[in-house]
């Protein structure tokens, strides 16, 4: 079981799905008196992904959080990375083209 004292700002815990907020894996990025607040760092199919989704985990809650490892890329998401950064590229430039 996770206790505030047991977890540091950067440490990356999981989330069951019987908890209030979205399940998956989050990084701890505060800590205030008596929560956590954390950001969710995969998406629904539990890949890494940037999801902007901040959450405040309240002591009361820490039942339904276990310590997790770093979410790895998947090679595909690396491809689709790559493929995507030059079309947003020449699409950020064409405004000025004319």
């Amino acid at each position: 079981m996770i206790t505030q004292a047991s977890v540091a700002v950067g440490d990356f815990v999981r989330v069951d799905a019987d908890a209030s907020i979205q399940q998956g894996v989050y990084r701890v990025v505060g800590r205030p008196a008596n929560a956590l607040v954390c950001l969710r760092v995969t998406d629904d199919a539990g890949e890494r992904a940037s999801t902007g989704d901040l959450v405040r985990i309240e002591a009361e809650d820490y039942g339904h959080l276990e310590p997790a490892t770093e979410p790895q890329t998947s090679a595909l998401t690396i491809l689709k990375g790559l493929l995507e950064g030059p079309y947003w590229v020449v699409r950020s430039l064409l405004p000025f083209a004319r």
